[in-house]
Order: structure tokens, then C-alpha cells, then sequence
């Protein structure tokens, strides 16, 4: 709903002062800035008594009281009658004497126009007619003095006071107001064109070098930019959310340290970082990290969570209804930009001489002539290849690095030597909130073309959607 009324504003503001709610709980309970609140109660508060006021609403008709009379009173009431009945009598003696007097007399007082004219005729007639008015109004005036006589006629009969008074009016009664429904206020969120249910969205958006390496990537990186920018743009104002940013194995930043309401301040911010990542390894690396990091949020996972796992932890810190995570082909980071300590806790000798040895030797047993020709011949095969030259041997490593196999043995290392299984099971132990309070999470994962996750990232990541009611969908179709 995008305006409350007067009436809602209303409730909101008696059932903090009534049930005693901080204003804090009561703004975040019903999606109003403590601003707004603020102006409402005060406006209350200043403004409230006016309708007691007389003036206020229709105007009711005044009830005046009349006191039983006192012997005073009733005295008081007796020689004002008797005055007014000696001025009727005197009045009466005063008509008598003039209607008597003779024409003679009368013609002499009063000269009586000609009607010789119509303008005399006129001026008779409004005479008479005035004539006429006059002794309608004297006659008018006697019986009101009559009937105030008959009123106070005997001092031994008390006045009917009960008849004289007007019958007061019905007050309305009091209804109850109805709670103001949290329902009432807008929660959805759009994505891709479907309707999500929540108010408080978290953006988890995969920002690591390899969404911008290989063939293909840059624009299906860009789409799912686009597609996270619409979401934010078309966010009502009454929802809250935060945009996170996370690559490797434990690296993140977060737009705010705490969630944040979707004004067009805001959303601005989060649109900037977000349009001023680029499609360049360089510019991603630099622009990646430019709000909060890791360091100064609230979030600290527990050693051994690593990858997406890392980032959802954050993530849920915000407590969130949902979590929308955009996530790319992660297992393809370099071991060279991960920091030693990572290893660790998921029982990986740190020495990244050693693990390089160890799966180099493991390739080489694996990576046979047989193997090498077929991954050239497939790749000759594909309807996008483009020969760089007559030389079978530099097709050879556009294969094996298509298949995610390359000289230097890093994909295989990133995407076979990490225990995923195990790092899921150490991000469920630190979570800080219960399972049943999890927020429904919907994974959007964005490959290269021929390329995939490993079997135990792909199944824990799938197992962790479904229980949180959410989904997870391989290669989208972004618009």
C-alpha cells in the first residue's frame, strides 16, 4: 500500500502510546520511518483536544439547565407580572380612548389623501397594510404576556420544569478501532519477471575474477547485472534490503553494515556499485570492495566456511525473509589469491607448492594422448570455434583449458582439492539463527558453456534451497 490514511496513522500512534511500544519496534513493525512517527504523535499530542471543542464536528444544540425556583425567585417572578399586567391595562385603557374619538377629531389628526391618482392609491394602501402589521404584533405581544401570566398564576403550584426543558441529544458511543494488519503494507519482490513474498531482501552477487574470464562470460555477467538492477529499481519503499558482494573463498562487502530501507538514496548507492563493477578483471578487482568489508560487519564465520557458504552467512546476519544469490563458476578461482589460513580449517596442507605437486602428479596420470586428441577434436567441433592458426599444438591448450584442464593445474586444484561436503557442514554448525527461521533462498547459477560445478558443491547447495523453500536454477534465462 503505498499511502496510509489518517485513520491508519491514527492506530499506529495509539497503539504505542496505549500498549506502550517503543517507537523503534513500532516503525520496523509497520514499515513507517521514525520520522513520520515522530511528526504523527506530535501532531496528536498538539491537536488532539480540538475535538472536544464546541466547534468540532456538528454542532449539538445547547441543553440549558433550569433550577427548581426558590421563594425568591418566585416572589421576584409575582411582581413582574403584576407590573406587566398594569402596563396591559394601561395599554388596553390607551386603545379603548383612541378608537372612541370622534371622525371629526380623527380628520383633523390625520389628513387622508385624495384617491384621485394611483399614487395616492398606493400610499393608502401601504397605510393600511402598515396599520394591520401593527395590531397583528400588539395582539402577538398581549398573548405572550397572557401566557406568561397563566404560567406564574397561582405561587402555591410549583413550575413543570421537567416540560420546559429540551431533550438532551444521544452521544455516539465509542468503537473500538480495528489493529492496523501488517498485511496491509507491501511485500514483494520481483526477480526475473517472478513475484518473490518478503520484505527484507538480501542481493548476494558473485564478483570474482573468473565471472569475467573465458568465452561467453562477459555478457551472461552483464545479464545478471541487468537483472539484479531491475530488481532493486522496482523495490517499494516499504521494504528493507542490502546488497553483498563476495569472491573466492572468504572474501565479501556489504553496501551497509545493517539493512537498509529502499528509499531512491539508497537504491542509488546500490545501483553505482553495482553499474561501476565493469567487465574488466581490473575494474571488478578495484570497485569490488569500495563499501563495507568483511572486517567491519557483524557476520564472522566460523573457519573452514568457505565459497558461497561464506557469503550466505552473511547474508542471513541481516535476517532477512530472502536471500537471491548470483553465483558464477566459483570452483575456478586462483589458489594464488586465497590466503593460506582458508586451508586449514578444511584439513588442506597450506603450502600451495605442495598441493600444486600433488595434483599435477595426479593429472598426469589422468591425461592421457588418447585424452588430449579427443579434447581437440571436440573442440575443432564446436560451432563457435575459430582456428588461430594451421598448428594442431596451439589448439591443444584452448581444449584442455575449455575443459577446465590447464597447464598450471589451478581449476583442478580449486575445483577437486576443496572438501565442499565439509564446508557446508561447518556453515549449518555456525549458524546463529534456527533452521525453521532460515530464509527461503534462491540460487541462480550462471556457467561458461561445457562447464560445471563439482558433484559435492552442486548437492549441498541444492539440498540447502529446498529446505529453505527456495530454488536453485542453472543457466537462467536472463532477458
Amino acid at each position: 500500500m503505498a499511502e496510509l490514511s489518517g485513520e491508519q496513522k491514527l492506530r499506529i500512534v495509539l497503539e504505542s502510546i496505549i500498549r506502550n511500544v517503543p517507537k523503534e519496534e513500532q516503525c520496523k513493525k509497520y514499515g513507517v520511518a521514525e520520522k513520520d512517527f515522530q511528526d504523527w504523535h506530535d501532531h496528536l499530542i498538539k491537536n488532539g483536544g480540538r475535538i472536544f471543542e464546541p466547534e468540532f464536528g456538528q454542532k449539538r444544540e445547547r441543553v440549558r439547565k433550569i433550577r427548581k425556583a426558590g421563594p425568591l425567585t418566585k416572589t421576584v417572578l409575582a411582581i413582574s407580572l403584576l407590573v406587566n399586567l398594569s402596563g396591559l391595562i394601561v395599554w388596553g385603557v390607551m386603545r379603548y380612548l383612541e378608537e372612541t374619538r370622534s371622525p371629526v377629531a380623527m380628520a383633523k389628526e390625520e389628513q387622508i389623501p385624495e384617491i384621485d391618482s394611483p399614487l395616492n392609491q398606493s400610499a393608502l394602501e401601504d397605510s393600511k397594510v402598515s396599520q394591520e402589521e401593527t395590531e397583528s404584533s400588539d395582539a402577538a405581544v398581549g398573548d405572550e404576556l397572557l401566557e406568561s401570566a397563566s404560567i406564574v398564576a397561582s405561587k402555591d403550584d410549583p413550575l413543570d420544569l421537567e416540560n420546559l426543558l429540551a431533550s438532551p441529544l444521544e452521544l455516539p458511543a465509542a468503537e473500538m478501532l480495528p489493529p492496523v494488519q501488517p498485511s496491509d503494507l507491501a511485500s514483494e519482490v520481483m526477480f526475473l519477471d517472478e513475484v518473490y513474498e518478503g520484505r527484507h531482501v538480501v542481493f548476494l552477487l558473485d564478483a570474482g575474477l573468473y565471472m569475467v574470464d573465458g568465452e561467453g562470460a562477459i555478457p551472461k555477467f552483464e545479464k545478471m547485472k541487468d537483472a539484479l538492477l531491475s530488481s532493486i529499481v522496482n523495490l517499494s519503499p516499504n521494504s528493507y534490503f542490502n546488497l553483498l558482494l563476495y569472491w573466492n573463498l572468504r572474501e565479501v562487502s556489504s553496501l551497509g553494515k545493517t539493512i537498509l530501507r529502499a528509499s531512491q538514496e539508497n537504491k542509488k548507492y546500490a545501483i553505482d556499485w553495482i553499474a561501476g563493477l565493469g567487465s574488466e578483471s581490473e575494474t571488478l578487482k578495484e570497485n569490488r570492495n569500495q563499501y563495507y568489508p568483511k572486517e567491519l560487519l557483524y557476520a564472522k564465520p566460523l573457519p573452514g566456511v568457505v565459497g558461497p557458504w561464506y557469503g550466505l552467512t552473511t547474508a542471513i546476519s541481516f535476517d532477512p525473509d530472502l536471500v537471491f544469490v548470483l553465483s558464477g563458476n566459483l570452483p575456478a578461482f586462483s589458489p594464488k589469491e586465497v590466503p593460506r589460513s582458508h586451508y586449514q580449517a578444511l584439513g588442506i596442507n597450506p603450502s600451495l607448492r605442495e598441493i600444486a605437486s600433488s595434483a599435477q602428479n595426479e593429472t598426469k596420470s589422468t591425461i592421457t594422448p588418447l585424452f588430449r586428441e579427443t579434447a581437440t577434436k571436440w573442440y575443432v567441433s564446436l560451432p563457435t570455434y575459430k582456428a588461430p592458426s594451421n598448428d594442431s599444438q596451439d589448439i591443444e591448450p584452448l581444449a584442455l583449458k575449455r575443459l577446465g584442464i590447464s597447464e598450471e593445474q589451478e581449476m583442478i586444484l580449486s575445483s577437486s582439492q576443496i572438501p565442499w561436503e565439509r564446508a557446508f557442514d561447518n556453515f549449518l554448525t555456525g549458524l546463529e539463527v534456527s533452521f525453521d527461521k532460515i530464509p527461503k533462498t534462491h540460487f541462480f547459477l550462471s556457467l561458461p558453456d561445457h562447464s560445471v560445478w563439482p558433484t559435492g558443491l552442486t548437492n549441498t547447495v541444492r539440498e540447502f534451497a529446498e529446505s529453505s523453500k527456495g530454488s536453485f536454477v542453472v543457466n537462467p534465462n536472463f532477458p
